[in-house]
């Protein structure tokens, strides 16, 4: 057999260190990185169910008006002042709803799908911000709680897509 001779066994024993040293904060690091990447996902998997039951109880107001499930007025005086009936609100908010979630989902991912899916959402969101219903809408519909950075990117949607006035 071969002889491992002192020099190559302190340099074995100091690669075996060095491992140790490297190796340990590396396996913590991975563990942290993995325990947010499952703490992200249940906060997703969260908010999509919530988000699927909001949706189902919107769509039941929308299937039972005469329940007032939905009922403009604690909205306060604008719904009234906007011309836009329950069934309208109704509508219009199970939209706003799907726009978050698809804010929240897609927006600022990485990988290419989702950069493809985004941008399919935020045309979506540019065309509604030009219709005048939704414009009338928006305003009341954020009285319901919505994730406050899709509320500030929507207002910027809304900003930049006003009305031209002409003088």
């Amino acid at each position: 057999g071969t002889m491992i001779t002192p020099e190559t066994k302190d340099i074995l024993e100091a690669l075996s260190y060095i491992a140790t040293i490297v190796g340990i904060p590396v396996a913590i690091l991975v563990f942290v990185v993995e325990k947010r990447k499952d703490r992200r996902q249940m906060e997703i998997e969260t908010f999509k169910d919530l988000g699927d039951q909001y949706v189902a109880y919107l769509s039941l107001c929308l299937e039972h008006p005469d329940l007032n499930g939905f009922d403009p007025c604690c909205y306060g005086e604008d719904a009234a002042k906007s011309g836009l009936d329950a069934k309208t609100l109704t509508l219009l908010t199970l939209l706003v709803t799907m726009l978050e979630s698809s804010f929240v989902l897609y927006q600022g991912h990485r990988s290419a799908i989702r950069a493809k899916q985004w941008q399919g959402w935020h045309d979506y969101m540019v065309d509604w911000a030009n219709r005048p219903d939704f414009r009338k809408a928006w305003p009341i519909i954020l009285r319901s709680q919505f994730d406050t950075d899709f509320v500030h990117y929507m207002g910027g949607i809304m900003r930049d897509n006003e009305p031209k006035t002409t003088a």
